[in-house]
């Protein structure tokens, strides 16, 4: 019997036990934590019940559940870091459940307790395994890259979130590469999360509310990718008043706006480099004598969310991100160029509440990414367009049956339309709907049971089909935590993941991406997973986390370079297995004005592609095997704040040239070198080290909060090694090393009001 079918025959047996033995005669106490002055939902606020030490962390939404309680008069208090505490006497009735909402006012003074208990109750009570949730606060306590936070540069300072270098904004999850994460804006898919050829990710950390990343064993509700999810969500605006924030800084400008609605809000938030501007505006051109090697470059996003109540029980958001990067590299006589590639996002949630117990979202979506570029090279003209659009319905039903007993159920509905079309000449070759507009449907079934005040299970079933594959697949999951004891808790998770979707990764920018739909020659990826970690505080204030894994890997593709003229998608797209373990570190302490974490992570990756390398097993680019991430931040006083972030890592495996044989490219009517490569990442670039610092000084501009900042990327200035290059001119050949950004110093400055 498969493992698929084992977990499966459990879930059977244990689900309808589970609910039999729920005891209905216990209260349930919920509510609902928003700002006072706003009505935005607050995340992470504390709900206290001292007299039962019992206690939740507010999600998301604002919401929050504590099951089990014993009817009568209890004594709540609420806090949160930079509000009042709120305190109420909330009577429960028997076998029923009760709900509250909880205005928190601002204030000025947090105290130490309030941080350290917010944090510890956070991580114990979550039920789920290798998380990790930022707000924007964290986000922007991170030295900056040209005075801009960057949400990617920040997860990339966790363990087992690698970065290649400092030009990749993707995020190598545990041995995968970036496109086996689910990326959400709003529950809506990003394709292609990048600015500036990868420098900076498309998240605009002014518009951003939480950030929810799971790096493995993450539940049925997600799929369709092998390793992790990352959901980002959209910030409410402000309910009662306008409020804004422009900030600016020596690459570029952002500015954010919110204002009440008759029953809700709006957030308006864009950003726009301005290089090209400054370029002309300085005249650049006259300047410098030769305007054919002043390239024009700029990217902008734009965010924009409506929130608005439709009644007691209903309530509708809509959302939508439009951004684009351009890059236009005039004639100089032998190559003229331009490059466009960005995303466009829409989407609407409408929730509906049924009962005290059951609600529903209801989600359309609209995603889409194209890239394009076009020119002549020594007068030849030349295209390249690639695409993907998808059109998805959600819909998700949350069923709390009792106090021991939450169920979750759903199902999708996707769309794709994928476009390629690449002319060098007079030679065309096009891929449209590539054979067809696959249709991808999926469902699933997940229950969250407590059998006892320790042990908290969550297992389901997700059903997935992509009809251009010709191939259904069931994924049982399931996730364990057990309380030892106040202070420490046990988890462990084991799952099966599918994947339909392929990226094609040409080149060593995240511009030339191109993404694929599984087909019956090309059958989903797989991937199984195996999770156990602990977490807690040995001692205040420090939290510590210790996590292992192991994924095995079947049906993942790469892409032959070798074989692109090739008719047959199998040569070009040849299918292997991989594998992929390690073992993670964290150690955090938070307190008064002190915050700081330091993360290793020893991991390997291999993968064997029968097609590729001779069929010998071999290290793909992104297996590092030593990862270290240090990051500190100290309030100085009320005004002053200083930061600073170390990282190392193993130098990532390449695969380095045996030889070379000289050949032509009769459209072009140039001659070049092709290189005979040796054994696939058989060689390592050596090791990768970085130190960034960070200064922001806090004042009053007109009346107005303003702060200033001065960051310094690489502040020791080490020329990191990017990738290496052979010289086939020289005679012995050349090797020399293309190396990374030298030390940069930025200034930024921003005010809200």
């Amino acid at each position: 019997m498969t493992f698929q079918r084992i977990i499966a025959y459990l879930i059977a047996m244990v689900w309808p036990a589970a609910i039999a033995v729920a005891q209905m005669s216990s209260s349930t106490f919920s509510g609902h934590v928003r700002d006072a002055s706003t009505h935005e939902a607050l995340a992470g606020a504390r709900i206290e019940l001292r007299d039962l030490h019992r206690g939740a962390i507010s999600d998301i939404s604002g919401d929050f559940t504590i099951k089990n309680l014993p009817a009568g008069a209890i004594d709540v208090e609420v806090h949160l870091l930079g509000y009042t505490v709120e305190k109420q006497i909330v009577l429960l009735a028997q076998g029923l459940e009760t709900k509250v909402t909880f205005d928190l006012h601002s204030a000025v003074v947090q105290g130490k307790e309030i941080t350290i208990e917010s944090e510890r109750e956070r991580e114990i009570e979550k039920t789920s395994v290798s998380r990790i949730t930022l707000t924007p606060n964290i986000i922007e306590q991170v030295p900056a890259v040209g005075g801009e936070s960057d949400l990617f540069r920040v997860l990339q300072l966790m363990p087992g979130v690698k970065a290649l270098n400092e030009v990749s904004s993707g995020l190598y999850i545990r041995g995968g590469p970036p496109d086996q994460n689910l990326i959400l804006l709003d529950n809506n898919v990003v394709y292609n999360p990048s600015h500036l050829f990868g420098f900076f990710s498309t998240f605009n950390t002014d518009a951003i509310k939480d950030v929810d990343l799971i790096k493995g064993g993450y539940p049925p509700e997600y799929g369709g990718r092998l390793t992790g999810v990352l959901n980002v969500t959209t910030r409410e605006g402000d309910r009662n008043e306008v409020h804004g924030k422009t900030s600016i800084s020596l690459i570029s400008a952002r500015q954010t706006l919110e204002f009440p609605l008759p029953s809700g809000s709006m957030l308006v938030s864009g950003r726009r480099t301005y290089i090209d501007a400054f370029l002309n505006a300085v005249n650049a051109d006259k300047i410098f004598g030769d305007s054919t090697q002043l390239p024009r470059y700029y990217f902008y996003d734009l965010n924009a969310k409506i929130d608005e109540d439709l009644g007691a029980s209903d309530r509708l958001s809509v959302s939508g991100y439009l951004g684009a990067d351009h890059l236009l590299y005039p004639s100089n006589g032998f190559v003229d160029i331009t490059l466009t590639w960005g995303n466009q996002l829409a989407s609407a949630e409408w929730t509906h509440i049924f009962s005290d117990n059951v609600y529903a979202r209801t989600f359309a979506g609209y995603s889409a990414y194209s890239s394009s570029s076009s020119g002549t090279i020594t007068a030849n003209p030349f295209e390249f367009d690639n695409g993907i659009q998808e059109l998805s319905l959600k819909e998700d039903v949350d069923w709390r049956l009792n106090t021991k007993n939450d169920v979750r159920f759903g199902a999708g509905l996707s769309q794709f339309k994928f476009h390629f079309f690449n002319r060098l000449g007079s030679t065309n070759q096009a891929l449209n709907d590539t054979g067809g507009v696959p249709k991808y449907v999926s469902a699933y079934m997940q229950h969250e049971w407590q059998p006892t005040d320790r042990i908290t299970a969550t297992y389901g079933l997700r059903a997935e089909l992509l009809d251009l594959a010709n191939a259904v697949t069931f994924d049982p999951r399931l996730t364990i935590a057990y309380q030892l004891n106040p202070s420490w808790t046990l988890k462990a998770s084991t799952g099966i993941y599918h994947q339909f979707l392929h990226l094609v990764t040409a080149g060593d920018f995240a511009f030339f991406d191109l993404w694929i739909p599984g087909t019956a020659p090309l059958p989903p990826s797989m991937s199984t997973q195996y999770i156990l970690g602990i977490s807690g505080y040995p001692a205040d204030p420090y939290f510590v986390s210790c996590e292992a894994y192991y994924k095995k890997l079947n049906n993942i593709v790469e892409y032959n370079e070798t074989k692109f003229l090739s008719n047959n998608i199998e040569e070009i797209f040849p299918r292997g297995t991989g594998e992929a373990y390690g073992i993670e570190l964290f150690l955090r302490e938070r307190v008064n004005d002190f915050t700081g974490w330091i993360g290793y992570t020893l991991s390997r990756v291999t993968e064997n592609i029968p097609a590729m390398n001779n069929g010998e097993t071999f290290y793909p680019k992104y297996d590092q095997r030593n990862d270290i991430q240090l990051v500190l931040s100290y309030k100085l006083s009320d005004r002053w704040t200083v930061g600073a972030t170390w990282t190392y890592a193993t130098g990532q495996a390449y695969t380095a040239d045996l030889g070379y044989y000289r050949t032509a490219f009769d459209e072009i009517g140039f001659e070049h070198d092709l290189e005979i490569p040796g054994a696939m990442g058989a060689q390592r670039l050596p090791d990768y080290h970085r130190a960034d610092a960070s200064l922001t000084y806090a004042f009053k501009f007109f009346g107005k909060d303003a702060k200033a900042s001065l960051d310094i990327f690489n502040i020791y200035s080490h020329r990191n090694v990017w990738f290496r290059v052979v010289d086939t001119k020289m005679q012995p050949p050349v090797v020399s090393d293309v190396t990374l950004l030298p030390i940069i110093p930025t200034l930024g400055m921003e005010v809200t009001y």
